[in-house]
């Protein structure tokens, strides 16, 4: 059953992500799943609230994502490494996809949108958390702001890869060293 869920939403993405949300058609998206048009709609009862869905199942993914590398037993320096490749692969998996919610977001109505914002604050949180665990283990000074933190790091991370995804540039691994090093020197 989550399955054939997941198999609809993955197929709508790339629908979406091809077409936008006027030039999809749900009948393309059930052809690319593999099954009748019907089918979408025992799952979702109309294009809107499946292209809401998708948007909230990329968010979701990619908060599991990080929430999973901040959970490991490493360094805030080891999880900031591992957090800027999972974002690049992110955002080349997604790219695509993250210009169609930019170009069509009027599409969702405005209690859809606040909902999608909630969970987007969820990310600041949890590298915020992933802060604090280091400041108690020394790794950071006492003194810090771990909400600041947060947002500088996420906020260089975004920046850093947005700019690099939209020229077709690959970040080399000495970029990142510098980008981690110049943030965690400047937060120690």
């Amino acid at each position: 059953m989550e399955d054939k869920r997941e198999n609809i939403i993955r197929s709508a993405i790339e629908e979406f992500s091809k077409y936008g949300y006027h030039g999809t058609r749900m009948e393309n998206i059930a052809k690319r799943a593999g099954i009748g048009k019907g089918t979408i709609y025992g799952y979702f009862d109309s294009k809107k609230t499946l292209f809401y869905e998708m948007i909230k199942h990329g968010i979701d993914e990619y908060i599991r994502g990080l929430n999973a590398l901040l959970s490991q037993d490493k360094t805030l320096e080891e999880k900031l490494y591992d957090i800027y490749d999972f974002h690049k692969s992110y955002l080349k998996q997604f790219m695509d996809f993250r210009q169609v919610i930019m170009r069509e977001r009027e599409v969702l109505p405005k209690e859809l949108m606040v909902d999608i914002l909630k969970d987007l604050k969820e990310i600041p949180h949890s590298m915020e958390k992933a802060i604090k665990e280091a400041i108690q283990k020394g790794e950071l000074r006492k003194d810090l702001n771990p909400g600041i933190a947060a947002t500088i790091i996420m906020g260089s991370m975004g920046q850093f890869y947005g700019n690099k995804v939209f020229s077709n540039e690959d970040p080399n691994s000495k970029e990142i060293g510098d980008l981690i090093d110049t943030l965690l020197r400047g937060l120690k």
